[in-house]
């Protein structure tokens, strides 16, 4: 009864189309079957493998504007749906919702979501701040329904990273396909490929945010150890023709940190990693005239950027303009006008114009905290696998803290694309944590 009513309340939400509502109605009947058959993880799957490949579906067999109807129906609507089934599974089993221990980090976690609801005070558009609010809201359920889904069974965690790696050994392997046939042909492929993704810059955000986690844990093919090397590879060569810098710079700060972790000497790697990053910056630029692409208005757009976004914060100083509203709110101090109506290309300056300078502080604060009770639960883990995963996690975050300096996917920020990327943060945040409590409720014996 209870999934009838979420399935006629998400389809009354998108009344605005007859096929939001039947998108809606078929929720409902999903998490029906799904609770009643006792698979909610099926439901959880569904959700990621969906909205991991479900570009192809919309942008390749239906008009591009279905996007925000179908697009954003099918991210939310089965997120709501895995956690409600979720949640009425454990009620029907009986189960206790899985303790999270660690009060500091539930605070800075609360502080941070009362700061953004102050923010509501001074927002220039207040319903879209309430919106993005929101989104924060179901993503930190989420991540606490992972953690708990995770918390149960080491299992649960190695089929989630296979959901995973079959779905980016498809993109990884598609992504190189398409660009070798373009090299053979002479066509150009610098910022030319996507495949099914928005543009080249999401493409590499999705497989930079999989990455660390998948080299230090994923691509488990047993005995046949040798198969995660090639596959890595596929994975890094697939990144490589995303050409998206951020992401780029982001998996090489990871992976020096995976590499100092494993006992690699820091020096020679951060001679290599910064060589890597110097030639990152000017190759490969075939067909473009060099002086002109480094000194261009498409190579130094963010410091229009950065410019305006610093202004605007240090007009609204306090609370900000409003959560999601820092997009119109710097247009006044950009002068290019095709760079107006562009996101802020930085997550702490986009932070500090939407809710305040505090805001920003808050979000490194996390980062510190975060990081900082990773690296003790890992210390103290004594399964190598749950090591490599929390080691996974830092690597992770460690990469997500440079990229948000350079582009606009991170976490604790405001974000609108409906897709599995901007929520694999919030998965990632959940696995150290996890991984602590499997670890004491093997030591205790508990089920």
């Amino acid at each position: 009864m209870g999934s009838v009513f979420i399935g006629l309340a998400l389809a009354c939400l998108t009344v605005d189309s007859p096929i939001s509502g039947i998108i809606g109605l078929s929720l409902g009947a999903v998490l029906a079957v799904s609770v009643l058959l006792r698979k909610t993880e099926y439901l959880i799957f569904s959700w990621v493998f969906l909205t991991a490949s479900m570009w192809i579906i919309l942008l390749r067999l239906l008009p591009a504007y279905y996007y925000a109807i179908a697009g954003r129906g099918i991210f939310w609507g089965l997120l709501v749906c895995a956690i409600a089934a979720w949640a009425m599974d454990n009620a029907l089993r009986g189960r206790q919702f899985t303790r999270f221990d660690n009060v500091a980090f539930k605070a800075l976690i609360l502080v941070f979501m009362l700061w953004c609801a102050l923010s509501l005070l001074t927002s220039i558009d207040p319903l879209n701040s309430v919106k993005k609010w929101a989104h924060f809201v179901i993503a930190l359920f989420a991540s606490y329904m992972f953690y708990d889904f995770f918390s149960r069974d080491v299992n649960n965690i190695k089929k989630f990273l296979v959901v995973i790696s079959i779905v980016v050994t498809i993109v990884s392997l598609v992504t190189v396909v398409v660009a070798t046939r373009c090299l053979i042909l002479g066509m150009p492929v610098y910022k030319e490929i996507s495949l099914w993704f928005f543009n080249p810059n999401v493409l590499g955000n999705f497989l930079f945010g999989c990455c660390p986690i998948l080299i230090t844990s994923g691509f488990d093919f047993g005995p046949i150890k040798r198969l995660r090397f090639y596959f890595v590879c596929l994975l890094l060569l697939a990144l490589f023709f995303s050409f998206h810098r951020a992401s780029w710079l982001a998996v090489l700060v990871s992976g020096t940190f995976l590499l100092w972790k494993a006992g690699g000497k820091l020096s020679l790697i951060t001679v290599m990693i910064a060589g890597l990053f110097i030639t990152s910056l000017t190759f490969p630029l075939w067909g473009v005239d060099f002086y002109g692409h480094i000194t261009g208005p498409l190579y130094t757009g963010r410091k229009e950027l950065w410019h305006a976004s610093w202004n605007t914060a240090c007009d609204y100083p306090l609370l900000g303009v409003g959560l999601g509203n820092s997009v119109e709110a710097i247009e006044k101090y950009i002068d290019t006008i095709w760079m107006q109506g562009t996101a802020t290309h930085n997550v702490y300056l986009r932070n500090a114009v939407d809710m305040g300078f505090m805001s920003a502080v808050l979000l490194l604060v996390f980062y510190v905290m975060f990081l900082y009770s990773s690296w003790k639960i890992e210390r103290s883990l004594k399964s190598h696998y749950l090591r490599l995963v929390v080691r996974g996690s830092m690597a992770s975050f460690l990469g997500l803290f440079v990229h948000g300096m350079f582009g606009n996917f991170g976490i604790l920020t405001c974000f609108d694309a409906a897709d599995f990327t901007v929520l694999m943060p919030y998965i990632l945040m959940a696995l150290p944590f996890a991984a602590k409590k499997l670890e004491e409720r093997a030591e205790f014996g508990a089920v």
